[in-house]
């Protein structure tokens, strides 16, 4: 077995795609792990906002994360009807695209690039967070663990959805019961008026007109972080089995309902608990989550259980963005607005190209942030923010196209069409204060970077469709075939030296083509390799033309090129330019002899100017030249091959003339 094979597992044949479908059990934590794990930075980014309030800000916490989750209600009714209206996955894309047309579309393309790439980045941040608050010893390795669990997280879902979330349902099933115990603990504490107050409660109070609108707004607006993942369900419908409507439709009850619950919790407890929050760079910090535990069952196993777990499903609810991201971008490319290789299935059926993007963003960002979770938040939310903007939005319209068709119907159905707009009018105004706020508030810490990306992934989108256009113009309505003054080619074969690389490569040619000219290009290893040219010319004659008119062909012409600057193409390309004119009716072949590489280490043994030549001719070549590859393998290579419904490999030999052609 190869290395890539024990990794990323054996490649799955495309009718096995309906058997890597999830249900329930496996698809709530696959597609809710982003939910689940968002309380853990919403709510604390919304104390940390309300801290200069003193023991006020806790009394408006308890309000602001109380608005929180009636607009995750009103979310949850626009989502669960979007599911069911726009079923193609895509989520905000699709309902945008057909709802408020092309630029709709593309504007929710490019805020969900975004908000995928940074539910990645917050979602390990915060886990990493979790680790450093249970370990203060980690602190200065933030960064470098973030990095290595987003490696260790894009290895498992190249092997696709089933699998990670198989992986995933102990340790999210786990970290919902440990987390009930906590809630119930804290409740117990709470009730029987135990425990102690955490510092806020302790805090100076300010002056009884001391409760700015502006701090409140700033809360809400970076409390509704908290919400970010219920959005996953409809980009990923079709990753569940059939019925997927009904199944997604209920995932997405589930994920909202132990959100819903864990928010109200929170606002319940904290202000009740007196619990604070302090940034991330505090040398004293410590996540509210964990302050939670300490005061709710102590700092004993179950504590170290708890955060261990939390760390599990942080981390793990970057999955979300990995099950999600690769179905959307295979939408929109095949819209043509993102490269078509986003819309290739690799070997696990997984869309690699864009799982590889993801990570490699995700990665980008948690280096320029430092790993560190409050820097992030802001522009987390203002990308989520948008992407639940567009969806209601785009199901008022929606539900006005309904109410339209609906004429003169009896009133009930009606109003019930009318009752269900006011929803997403309602919903909308209150994620559009909340998403204005924090384009205002932190503008300046980061929030702007989203401002310049959008606009440049639209306009990329838009390149990127214009090139494919252009594409398709050129090469529509070929007219018949041009059979017509088939000449043969003229071959050239780039030789090195005499070997049985380069004889292959020569019998390949006098097998297509009467005239064969071998180039030797001079001095490519530098001064003092011209004595190879002379002993490959004293042999040429009985070695090479001899055997070729005893079996009847016109003998290969042996020509020498001169290479000064040790450029592999530029003088072979000099030769075919000079034939090009000479034979204006003919096509000119090189053949590039090559050596095949069974082994990562050999890549390293050798200096790959086959390729370097191929790619260089092929670049600057022009319609008139054609490059054959001629591959040598010092050992016939076995090959694994899917047998039929691949649902096992065998091991076959290929022939010969499979290699050769």
């Amino acid at each position: 077995m190869s290395i890539t094979a024990f990794i990323l597992g054996r490649p799955l044949a495309n009718q096995e795609q309906a058997g890597r479908k999830v249900g329930l059990p496996t698809g709530i934590p696959t597609i809710g792990l982003g939910a689940f794990g968002s309380p853990a930075y919403g709510p604390e980014a919304a104390l940390l906002a309300l801290a200069p309030l003193g023991v006020a800000g806790l009394g408006v916490f308890a309000v602001v994360q109380g608005a929180v989750v009636v607009l995750l209600l009103l979310l949850w009714s626009t989502f669960r009807r979007a599911v069911a209206a726009f079923p193609d996955s895509g989520g905000a894309y699709t309902v945008a695209r057909t709802t408020l047309g092309r630029g709709g579309g593309l504007l929710a393309a490019a805020v969900l690039l975004l908000d995928y790439v940074l539910n990645v980045a917050v979602g390990i941040s915060a886990g990493i967070a979790a680790l450093v608050s249970a370990v203060p010893t980690l602190a200065p390795y933030r960064l470098t663990l973030c990095l290595a669990v987003l490696g260790g997280l894009t290895l498992v879902n190249l092997r696709g959805t089933l699998d990670a979330g198989r992986l995933f349902v102990g340790p999210t099933l786990a970290f919902l019961a440990c987390l009930a115990v906590v809630i119930a603990a804290g409740a117990t504490v709470v009730l029987t008026g135990g425990g102690e107050p955490g510092a806020a409660a302790s805090a100076p109070s300010p002056a009884a007109t001391a409760v700015p609108w502006t701090t409140v707004l700033v809360a809400y607006a970076v409390a509704c972080s908290g919400l970010t993942g219920i959005e996953a369900v409809g980009n990923s419908v079709d990753t569940f089995r059939s019925p997927a409507v009904r199944m997604a439709r209920r995932a997405l009850a589930v994920v909202v309902l132990v959100l819903a619950v864990v928010l109200a919790a929170l606002a319940w407890l904290v202000p009740a608990l007196g619990l604070t929050a302090v940034p991330q760079a505090d040398p004293a910090y410590r996540s509210l989550l964990s302050q939670l535990a300490v005061v709710a069952v102590g700092e004993g196993a179950l504590y170290y259980i708890s955060m261990a777990l939390l760390l599990c499903v942080l981390v793990l609810s970057a999955h979300t963005s990995f099950v999600g991201l690769p179905g959307f971008v295979r939408l929109v490319a095949a819209d043509g607005w993102l490269p078509r290789p986003f819309a290739v299935l690799g070997r696990r059926l997984v869309l690699t190209v864009g799982v590889l993007v993801l990570a490699g963003t995700a990665g980008a960002l948690l280096i320029a942030f430092d790993g560190v979770t409050d820097r992030l938040v802001p522009l987390f939310a203002a990308a989520a923010l948008t992407v639940f903007l567009l969806v209601q939005a785009g199901m008022v319209v929606h539900g006005l196209r309904v109410a339209r068709r609906l004429g003169t119907r009896r009133w009930r159905v009606r109003g019930a069409a009318w009752s269900r707009i006011a929803i997403d009018g309602v919903g909308g105004l209150a994620t559009t204060v909340a998403l204005a706020v924090t384009l205002v508030a932190w503008f300046t810490a980061g929030v702007w970077i989203v401002l310049v990306l959008v606009p440049l992934l639209i306009g990329l989108f838009v390149a990127v469709r214009r090139y494919y256009a252009g594409l398709d113009r050129a090469l529509r309505d070929p007219g018949p075939l041009d059979a017509a003054a088939l000449a043969p080619p003229i071959v050239l074969v780039a030789t090195e030296d005499r070997s049985r690389l380069v004889d292959r490569a020569l019998a390949f040619a006098l097998a297509i083509s009467p005239d064969v000219w071998a180039v030797h290009l001079v001095a490519l290893e530098g001064p003092g390799s011209e004595e190879k040219a002379r002993l490959l010319r004293d042999t040429w004659a009985d070695d090479v033309e001899a055997p070729a008119r005893a079996a009847g062909r016109r003998p290969p012409r042996l020509v020498t090129v001169s290479a000064p600057y040790r450029q592999v193409w530029v003088p072979l390309l000099d030769l075919v330019d000079q034939l090009a004119a000479e034979h204006p009716d003919r096509t000119i072949a090189v053949l590039t002899p090559e050596l095949v590489k069974q082994h990562w280490w050999q890549y390293p043994l050798h200096t790959l100017r086959a390729r370097r030549m191929r790619a260089g001719l092929l670049r600057h070549g022009g319609s008139r030249l054609v490059v054959i590859s001629v591959p040598w393998y010092r050992e016939e290579p076995e090959r694994d091959e899917p047998r039929p419904g691949g649902v096992a490999a065998q091991t076959a030999r290929p022939s010969q003339a499979a290699i050769s052609s």
